[in-house]
């Protein structure tokens, strides 16, 4: 389990803020050599400067756009040529932009899923073939709390985490031979920037629906995917009420959406 340098190798997009950065510097601290994937440079450079600072002795960074599928497939042949290997792989890369279907244009919707779930795919499929040949490997998906139940205000968003959790599923049945480890995470509401830039369109009714879910730190999010992770569980449950919806989401739907409705009703009726 280990690159050029003798260390293992994690690769984490969208690495550069939010949960792919805490993963980045808690494995950091433990040693693996961090390769950090992102849109933009600058951003990278920041986090790289951050993650030598708190532990990390080796981190590199390639600037890609994980919607980019040529892109995502040079990166991590790139990768894989000079360090011989990748040992975990984190797709934490996303964006959220919440709004009611009736205000959100239909090339929004697209770039949600191109994001968020071709994001996801574009990186794991070039990096099944390293693993199987290595026999061996971890891929960690981020999905969403909201992959579990509809919510008002998230139909261009939540889709793209439902489309995640179905991927991962059928990874983890397929790859189980092969010595390759696939787990899905679903975080509640984390205070990241991308948390921060989601606010800025989310509709009052949201806000409220999903006030009651609180908000976790990106740090204890990532301590708990890491280590479930490593236990090779297939769900990541950071939180009491994501340990609660998982198990229990169907029979807590129909409960959920008259909640909704009832919000729903008082935002309509103003």
């Amino acid at each position: 389990m280990a690159g050029g340098t003798g260390l293992p190798v994690a690769v984490i997009s969208g690495g550069s803020s939010g949960i792919g950065l805490e993963m980045a510097r808690q494995l950091g601290r433990e040693g693996w050599h961090l390769v950090l994937l992102a849109r933009r440079q600058a951003m990278l450079d920041d986090a790289a400067a951050s993650l030598a600072s708190s532990g990390a002795t080796l981190v590199e960074t390639i600037s890609v756009d994980v919607t980019d599928s040529a892109a995502c497939a040079s990166a991590i042949a790139n990768i894989t040529a000079r360090h011989g290997r990748i040992d975990w792989l984190v797709t934490s890369a996303g964006v959220a932009e919440p709004g009611m279907f009736v205000d959100i244009p239909l090339d929004n919707h697209r770039f949600q899923m191109e994001a968020n779930y071709f994001g996801t795919l574009n990186l794991i499929h070039p990096v099944v073939p390293v693993m199987r040949r290595q026999r061996s490997g971890r891929i960690t998906l981020i999905s969403s709390g909201a992959a579990f139940i509809g919510i008002a205000g998230y139909s261009a968003y939540a889709p793209s985490k439902f489309a995640i959790r179905g991927l991962a599923e059928s990874l983890a049945l397929e790859l189980e031979g092969e010595g390759i480890v696939v787990s899905v995470a679903y975080p509640p509401d984390t205070d990241t920037p991308q948390y921060a830039h989601e606010n800025l369109t989310k509709p009052e009714a949201t806000r409220e629906i999903t006030a009651v879910g609180g908000l976790m730190s990106a740090g204890a999010v990532a301590r708990v995917l890491i280590k479930d992770a490593k236990a090779g569980k297939l769900m990541l449950l950071p939180g009491l009420l994501i340990k609660l919806l998982a198990p229990l989401h169907s029979l807590y739907a129909p409960v959920f959406r008259w909640q909704q409705r009832r919000i729903l009703r008082k935002y309509r009726n103003r």
